[in-house]
């Protein structure tokens, strides 16, 4: 995960000015081919958004005009996802995932075979599908989210964090749209966030750090979205005063240069080093290092477990609940997930 492939996502809500609806049809994202987006995908992973569109669709129309007009958008969009408009009754036999799809009539308004297919029969327009994970040896993504209807601003934001950091692998969309919009839009995060005493880790791995507690290491940059999210969206949910109270919260940024004291050793970045974020980050998640990820541990600082990826509320709430009363001394994390 670089740097390349992530921008800030705060910039679309804070510096750039929504654009207006316009009497145009065109857009600034770099459209391309189902064809030339498959063949992309095959050379450099990314995931992919596909439009279904008609030429009398309104709202498909409104959509070129607004959404992806907006210039951060647009932006975010070509550097992040290969972009494909595709006429949903359009006569041109096309192949996707190895499976040719031809139209069935000449008619005008009959849907095209793969458009019928991809959206399930729903055919709303227009209709946009998200996919990600591109699996070479079996030819598939991972992951489609479809999305009926138009999506504006804050309807797409989320979505397209949601499929570029692999937030699907532990929340779902709607989950997830809820931190984000308590994350960026709601106007009382700022006074929850100070009540959140985190801890650098300068101070606590020091070598003379004497806390009680256990510790709650939170690993993220300022460049992943999906971590702003978890700690301006998750952290500062009402769900997770008390279960926070058992931890040392330590704000974790990878890039930190800063030398560091954990269990006797000494971890510190070094200018030959390949790995691009500080050394400790990979002890602390086990060496599978992603953004976002959680390591925790106990009162004699030995890692307790590794966590990756973002997490809802309610499930961070239990799995906090689960260390920090010690219940995972007395029983498996399956039996306790059943007994809630």
């Amino acid at each position: 995960m670089t740097k390349a492939k992530l921008l800030l996502l705060i910039s679309f809500l804070y510096f750039t000015p929504q654009v207006s609806a316009q009497k145009k049809e065109t857009s600034l994202v770099r459209w391309m081919t189902l064809q030339e987006a498959q063949e992309a995908v095959k050379k450099q992973p990314k995931p992919i958004l596909l439009d279904f569109y008609t030429d009398w669709c309104g709202w498909c129309k409104r959509m070129m005009a607004t959404t992806y007009s907006d210039s951060s958008i647009a932006f975010y969009l070509n550097q992040n996802f290969y972009s494909v408009k595709f006429d949903a009754e359009g006569k041109d036999t096309v192949i996707f995932q190895g499976k040719e799809y031809k139209p069935t009539s000449a008619a005008p308004k009959t849907p095209h075979p793969l458009a019928v297919e991809l959206l399930q029969g729903k055919l709303m327009y227009p209709s946009t599908l998200f996919l990600n994970g591109f699996d070479p040896k079996k030819n598939e993504f991972q992951i489609k989210l479809l999305a009926p209807g138009y999506l504006d601003r804050e309807k797409i934001e989320p979505i397209l964090v949601f499929t570029l950091e692999n937030v699907y692998r532990n929340t779902s969309l709607e989950d997830f749209t809820a931190a984000f919009n308590t994350a960026f839009r709601d106007s009382t995060v700022s006074s929850k966030l100070l009540r959140l005493n985190w801890l650098f880790p300068e101070n606590v791995f020091d070598g003379n750090y004497k806390g009680s507690k256990k510790k709650l290491v939170f690993m993220h940059t300022y460049w992943c979205n999906s971590c702003q999210v978890m700690q301006r969206g998750v952290f500062t949910d009402s769900l997770l005063i008390k279960p926070l109270e058992k931890f040392d919260l330590v704000d974790f940024n990878p890039e930190l240069k800063k030398p560091l004291f954990w269990n006797d050793s000494l971890y510190q970045k070094l200018p030959q080093d390949k790995f691009p974020f500080h050394p400790l980050t990979l002890k602390f998640t086990k060496n599978n290092f992603v953004l976002p990820s959680l390591a925790i541990l106990d009162e004699q600082d030995q890692i307790i477990d590794a966590i990756p990826f973002f997490l809802e509320p309610r499930v961070l709430s239990e799995i906090l609940t689960y260390y920090g009363d010690d219940i995972y001394k007395k029983m498996s994390w399956t039996d306790f997930k059943k007994g809630l």
